[in-house]
């Protein structure tokens, strides 16, 4: 069982309520609204020499918020500290006025909090309305780093990503775009994204259309039997089969009725769960946006795995339930360990996981924070390590889900008549009503609905104190037995994802990938998902490997010392 990695690119998920067909709205201005900049969108694919998708078109046509002449800023961002661009870069970059061609300066890169924006400036006053137009190729399918899926991929004959991979956008700061979205494709194609099948219009904040995740292409498509479009849950594949998603969205679709009834939302919101699949890294992951969810599934894997729903229940609840904002990590305990528990519970809870099933769950996301050697750490110092290597990212999230299901358990114990799913569902209404996103919010709401001894709890967490889950967590069934466990260590430095072609490297003198016979220089022959192994108390790590242009397999035990720590088993499991 594997965690979810969904890395922040700090573009908040915005949560309002609202099916696509109501986002469209007249673009009039009524007298007491402030006139707003306009942005007219058209993207296409584009193809290589043999006729396979290879890159996006973009063009806009830009209609400033008021008339007067002044400079444009366009900016981008990088994609760091997830991703790294490297073909994925704007080129023929073209921009003109009123006035015609409209030069611009050198590109330069600029922080803007925790994110890095590569800015553009015409030398000029822009007069009227600005045309911009440009390409840019894909993303290398196996990138130096594998960050959430929102970088720009050929998939299935198509191109898949997210806007903020790709648009290029007048900066006008937490202003609105009224905005127009035309998809330019070939015969059969389709363009989709997190706000529907084809061309849609909308008012968009530039952090929310940045948000929006889409495929192009030969797109598969399944709709549960008996449901109107834009009505419900609508999957979406690139690079799959249409029995393959057709599958998927079985599952997916009763999946997304327990969540939509534990988070007490109405059942007839249109939702899009889209997969891209590629010849890319090992492991699957997933990224949420509003109304949707994009799934990488690696080649030859099916999507319809107990790992896989496990990953679409995840995401669906970034996009169900409001997160903490993202900023530095610190947050993570509750949007992450949020989204594991809920993928854990409300799907078995609706009998959607067999009881062995639930267990392989349960015992990954225990084991991926016992054996953890920074489990001691205080939330405060994980954005200092998190992205250190080994399974260091996995902390906050494994940490959330082990807190809140003691905290679950320990409010049956006490008699509070409530759960961690009603505290999370009055998280979301207090910040809907305009909370903080932060820590303070679920003070807040401890305080009121629980007492003195849970805001101990947290603070105690978030310090770093080793959690052991009291009686009943994660359902009668479960029951924990502490033991000693030993703490995971693949035993070198590099490569952090272990991806094929990559070199090991900071080979440690006497552990046990050193023992097994692994030398520092040894090539990678093939990917290898590191989060099974990381997620488990015995399984052991078989690396493929090439030394002098001879292969070698080399198996051994990522463990080592011991720490106290939690098997679980189920009396439900026959």
């Amino acid at each position: 069982m594997r965690s979810v990695q969904n890395v922040p690119l700090f573009y908040p998920v915005v949560f309002l309520g609202l099916a696509a067909s109501s986002i469209a709205s007249s673009f009039a201005a009524t007298p007491a609204e402030k006139p707003a900049a306009s942005l007219d969108l058209t993207l296409s694919t584009t193809q290589a020499s043999g006729g396979s998708a290879d890159g996006i078109a973009v063009s806009y046509a830009y209609t400033p918020a008021t008339p007067a002449a002044a400079p444009v800023t366009l900016q981008l961002d990088t994609l760091e500290p997830g991703l790294e661009r490297s073909t994925d870069q704007v080129a023929d970059l073209v921009l003109s006025d009123d006035r015609g061609a409209l030069p611009i300066g050198p590109a330069l890169v600029r922080k803007d909090g925790p994110r890095s924006l590569q800015t553009w400036t015409t030398t000029r006053a822009a007069t009227g309305v600005v045309h911009v137009s440009y390409r840019m190729h894909v993303a290398p399918s196996r990138p130096k780093k594998r960050g959430p899926q929102v970088d720009l991929q050929a998939a299935g004959g198509g191109i898949s990503g997210g806007y903020v991979g790709v648009l290029a956008l007048p900066d006008i700061g937490e202003a609105s775009f009224k905005t127009r979205v035309h998809w330019k494709l070939a015969p059969g194609a389709m363009g989709v994204s997190s706000y529907g099948e084809g061309d849609y219009a909308g008012s968009f904040t530039a952090d929310k259309l940045l948000g929006t995740l889409f495929l192009a292409g030969p797109v598969k498509t399944f709709r549960p039997r008996g449901q109107a479009k834009d009505a419900g849950l609508e999957i979406y594949g690139l690079g799959v089969t249409q029995e393959q998603v057709q599958a998927a969205g079985g599952w997916a679709a009763k999946a997304y009725a327990a969540e939509l009834k534990g988070f007490k939302l109405e059942g007839n919101r249109a939702y899009r769960y889209m997969i891209r699949s590629f010849d890319g890294v090992a492991n699957p992951s997933g990224r949420a946006a509003e109304h949707s969810f994009m799934l990488y599934v690696p080649p030859g894997q099916s999507p319809d795995t107990t790992e896989l729903h496990y990953t679409v229940a995840h995401e669906m609840v970034h996009s169900l339930a409001r997160n903490l904002a993202k900023e530095d990590i610190e947050g993570d305990w509750y949007t992450e360990g949020l989204a594991n528990y809920i993928a854990l519970t409300v799907p078995d809870a609706a009998g959607l996981y067999t009881p062995a099933e639930y267990l392989e769950l349960v015992s990954g996301q225990s084991a991926g924070y016992y054996t953890n050697a920074k489990r001691s750490l205080p939330n405060s110092a994980l954005p200092a390590v998190v992205w250190s290597g080994r399974n260091a990212w996995m902390l906050p999230y494994n940490r959330g889900t082990l807190y809140l299901a003691d905290l679950d358990a320990k409010l049956k114990a006490h008699g509070a008549g409530i759960s961690v799913l009603d505290l999370a569902n009055e998280m979301s209404a207090r910040m809907n009503a305009g909370a903080p996103e932060d820590h303070s919010t679920w003070l807040a709401v401890l305080s009121k609905r629980v007492g003195s001894w849970a805001v101990q709890d947290w603070n105690d967490m978030m310090d770093g104190k080793l959690i052991v889950p009291a009686a009943g967590a994660f359902g009668p069934c479960m029951h924990a037995t502490k033991e000693d466990v030993r703490i995971f260590d693949l035993g070198f430095a590099s490569p952090v994802r272990l991806t094929a072609g990559a070199s090991i490297g900071g080979l440690v003198k006497g552990s046990p990938a050193e023992r097994a016979g692994l030398r520092d220089g040894d090539v990678l022959e093939a990917s290898v998902d590191i989060n099974p192994m990381a997620e488990s108390l015995d399984k052991p790590v078989v690396l493929k490997v090439t030394r002098g242009g001879k292969a070698e397999t080399i198996s051994f035990d990522p463990r080592g010392g011991s720490q106290p720590g939690v098997r679980w088993s189920s009396s439900c499991v026959r």
